[in-house]
């Protein structure tokens, strides 16, 4: 009975973290998944006010959590996200708004297509998260912005982003560290509960 019970425990477990990576929000799903390439340390960007890390996502069909990541040029059009890590920890008491324009559209002040617009907020995590879904090829400029001294409007970071075609590089294999971890731990646990099942089979 108790190693009956404890196969169960061991089996709830395993079960329980399964359901989590699944059901875990985009946000908490990136953060792993940035977590996991963190040795690589993104593509920095160190031309503006202050410097950052950026990793983009292609984002699968289904409800698989983006795993590979890549710096300023992804294959295809369609849904991304991206995490944009502020190194600078003063940087992150400083409320910043996101602004994604394609090239090619005079059709605006900003002399691009507005593509999305995030109000300013302070990020205290040190991570800005974005998503969308990119409608066309072409080249793509993300800005982060800011209040000058006078409260006027500034871009503070201009981040790069091609799409479609070749070019660019990536920053990381599939799997990260922390991917790796968590694979390991559910296949040791999944082939200890079947070497105790089966020599409780045999008893």
């Amino acid at each position: 009975m108790n190693k009956l019970l404890r196969n169960s425990s061991i089996a709830g477990l395993c079960l329980g973290l399964s359901v989590f990576l699944a059901s875990a929000p985009v946000s908490a799903q990136l953060m792993l998944a940035h977590e996991g390439h963190h040795d690589a340390g993104g593509c920095k960007i160190e031309g503006g006010d202050f410097p950052v890390a950026v990793s983009i996502y292609e984002v699968p069909e289904g409800d698989i959590p983006p795993m590979h990541s890549y710096c300023d040029h992804i294959p295809d059009a369609g849904k991304i996200n991206m995490t944009i890590e502020l190194s600078d920890s003063q940087t992150r008491e400083v409320p910043i708004a996101v602004r994604m324009l394609m090239e090619g559209h005079e059709n605006s002040e900003h002399g691009a297509h507005e593509v999305l617009y995030m109000p300013a907020e302070k990020y205290s995590s040190g991570i800005i998260v974005v998503a969308t879904k990119l409608e066309h090829l072409g080249q793509y400029t993300i800005q982060l912005e800011t209040e000058d001294s006078a409260g006027k409007t500034k871009t503070a970071v201009k981040i790069p982003l091609h799409v479609g075609g070749s070019g660019g590089h990536d920053h990381g294999s599939n799997f990260g560290t922390l991917e790796i971890i968590l694979l390991a731990i559910v296949a040791g646990v999944g082939g200890f509960i079947f070497v105790r099942s089966k020599k409780a089979a045999n008893v």
